[in-house]
């Protein structure tokens, strides 16, 4: 049987009348024996061999153990449901989001990834390390040194590993912690997405609009909720009066707060048919991050929004003050073609199109930025090409305390006692 199988794989040669010898047709079935023994160790057998694995059976818990304002302890309890020991590795890697960093891709949409610059670091497990097979026991990690903290409001993903397995807390935000044992003073218990402001100085402003910056240095948001466009069927769209937010009950612009929970808010009702656009969480990160180019290229080559010459668009930006005092800091603004401006509600400044206005800074004014949540809102009219908006805060008598606001976008809806 054995040389006849071996006559159809090795046929014979034309006018040989003998087969494989018997020695090479042994040598060939121990070398398919040794194979098959091969495969069965290193591929059926481990699938027979017991493997742990960890799950969480609680949410984690950040914590500032030494009350110093960052957090340096993460705890939560985990539970071996495999059929096999687990030893964890002592150090445990700490992803965090730098804090320059933009924090979102700028076309944002809920339910997708997070794109973010990080830093890494190790924390070390100083609870025990060992799993028993079907063991429920709570891992304790710490932070190795001060410079290695997690800070309030940003994002964190901390990796624990098992041999070559491993398991995550995934993206998480930490929460507001003033540092001394007290409260924030609205006591937020809501997760944001968070960002500084950006320095802006005259050289790093657009050359459209540089040579009228309005001091030396000051700070801008980047982090937006844009409303647009409303296009009119005029060219003089600083004379239309016409405020769609209202006019289809969305309340008054100052009074609509967006978020990014809500960020499907306008595809419904009629505002749709004049706009054609969602409510849009924008990232502003081009070549002059805090100025927000909605089309051409005269003031940020790099923004893609790309809208058409002529509209209306609505723009909210939250400012945090961390602090429980309120914090006056000087406002300015500009915008091609047409703005209107408030803060917290309260109604600023308004300027028209004019001959050289479209690309100027405008007076500055003074607003208080209260302890909690802020909200600055813009409305930006375009008669036509490049279209543009962009703010600055500054107060050169207190630059550092400026330097405490953050930029955030809530999850979900903020609550202030100021509007």
């Amino acid at each position: 049987m054995t040389k006849k199988i071996f006559n159809k794989i090795f046929p014979k040669k034309g006018g040989n009348k003998r087969g494989i010898s018997p020695v090479i047709a042994t040598i060939l079935l121990i070398a398919l024996t040794v194979t098959a023994a091969a495969i069965v160790y290193f591929v059926v057998v481990p699938l027979f061999d017991g493997q742990g694995e960890l799950v969480l059976m609680s949410s984690w818990s950040l914590t500032d153990s030494d009350d110093d304002g960052n957090f340096d302890t993460l705890t939560g309890d985990l539970f071996n449901m495999g059929t096999k020991e687990i030893t964890l590795d002592e150090a445990a890697t700490v992803i965090v989001q730098t804090s320059t960093s933009p924090i979102l891709s700028k076309a944002y949409e809920p339910n997708q990834p997070i794109k973010t610059n990080a830093e890494t670091y190790t924390w070390e497990i100083t609870s025990d390390l060992v799993y028993t097979i079907q063991e429920e026991q709570e891992v304790k990690i710490e932070a190795s040194n001060a410079s290695d903290q997690i800070s309030s409001l940003i994002q964190y993903e901390i990796i624990i590993h098992f041999g070559k397995n491993q398991m995550t807390t995934g993206s998480q935000f930490s929460n507001f912690i003033t540092g001394d044992g007290g409260e924030d003073p609205e006591d937020p218990v809501i997760e944001y997405l968070s960002s500084a402001l950006v320095l802006r100085t005259a050289a790093e402003d657009s050359k459209t609009s540089r040579g009228s910056f309005p001091t030396t240095s000051g700070y801008s948001p980047r982090l937006w909720f844009l409303a647009g466009i409303f296009k009119s069927g005029t060219r003089n769209l600083h004379l239309d009066t016409t405020d769609y937010i209202a006019l289809n009950s969305f309340g008054a612009a100052e009074d609509y707060h967006p978020y990014i929970g809500i960020a499907g808010e306008f595809s419904d009702g009629p505002i749709t048919s004049h706009t054609g656009y969602k409510n849009l969480p924008y990232n502003d990160s081009g070549m002059y991050p805090g100025c927000v180019a909605f089309c051409g290229t005269s003031f940020d080559a790099d923004d893609d929004i790309d809208w058409p010459q002529r509209g209306i668009v609505y723009m909210f930006s939250y400012i945090y003050n961390p602090t429980t005092d309120p914090m006056d800091v000087d406002i300015s603004i500009q915008v091609d073609d047409a703005y209107s401006l408030w803060a917290n509600g309260e109604f600023l400044s308004t300027g028209t199109q004019t001959a050289s206005g479209w690309k100027t800074w405008r007076a500055p004014t003074q607003i208080t930025m209260n302890p909690g949540y802020n909200v600055i809102t813009i409305k930006a009219a375009d008669a036509g090409g490049n279209w543009n908006a962009q703010v600055l805060f500054w107060d050169t008598g207190a630059v550092d305390s400026i330097t405490s606001l953050l930029n955030v976008w809530p999850i979900i809806n903020p609550t202030s006692t100021y509007w």
